[in-house]
């Protein structure tokens, strides 16, 4: 099936299928919900596929909370940039968001062999580098005009796009399993959750929203919610 890319979602699943040909290259690591894979100034001599499970890179910084940067899923590569530019993680770590299986590819493995004997592969890897420099454009044009009322609003978009979730024209009421927490809005936007938190009782009030949990997402006024992401601010 065609991936369909919402560059303002940051979240990323199946970018890399391919890799399952080549898991034999690789070393097999299985991490409970909640471990930190690398962290900040750990030497990175290599790269991770994701089989199972889901990975969050976060951003540490002195100046305000712990930002994610993106997630990813299962059939997605994580750990490219620091594998190829060299040198430690800087600022960054990656933790799972659930039991993960992951395989793990030496530098010198994916140079020497990966490579040379499976080109596709690395057009995967540079489509997924691709991807999210594209994210990270768009998701900084989305800071810089809207106000965060607004980026909640497409957030919640974007997450139900994501979703693939199908709406009739016209359709109201949408109600599905997001998957994400209100405080995982924030983390991913980068500020504090009651902000996230205020603009959901907002839309509460406004009608358009009636729950929004991690279990549960209600929007009962698709349409109106969409009106209010594509208006001018």
């Amino acid at each position: 099936m065609e991936t369909i890319m919402f560059y303002q979602l940051p979240i990323f699943e199946n970018l890399c299928p391919s890799w399952e040909k080549v898991l034999h290259l690789g070393v097999r690591e299985a991490f409970p919900k909640g471990s930190r894979i690398f962290f900040t100034e750990e030497l990175i001599n290599g790269l991770y596929y994701i089989v199972d499970g889901s990975i969050e890179i976060n951003l540490h910084t002195v100046h305000g909370p712990e930002k994610v940067l993106f997630i990813v899923g299962r059939g997605c590569i994580f750990g490219e940039v620091s594998c190829f530019i060299g040198g430690d993680a800087e600022e960054a770590s990656a933790k799972t968001r659930s039991d993960s299986v992951l395989y793990y590819f030496k530098k010198e493995t994916i140079e020497q062999v990966i490579a040379v004997q499976y080109p596709a592969l690395m057009l995967e890897l540079v489509q997924t580098v691709s991807y999210k420099a594209r994210m990270f454009t768009e998701l900084l044009t989305d800071e810089l005009v809207s106000n965060q009322f607004t980026r909640v609003c497409k957030m919640i978009v974007y997450l139900v796009r994501f979703k693939e979730i199908h709406i009739e024209s016209g359709q109201k009421s949408v109600s599905f399993q997001p998957g994400m927490t209100q405080d995982d809005i924030a983390r991913l936007m980068g500020v504090h959750r009651v902000t996230v938190t205020k603009a959901v009782s907002q839309l509460k009030e406004m009608g358009i929203i009636r729950q929004f949990s991690k279990n549960k997402l209600e929007i009962t006024n698709f349409p109106e919610l969409i009106r209010l992401v594509e208006q001018p601010e």
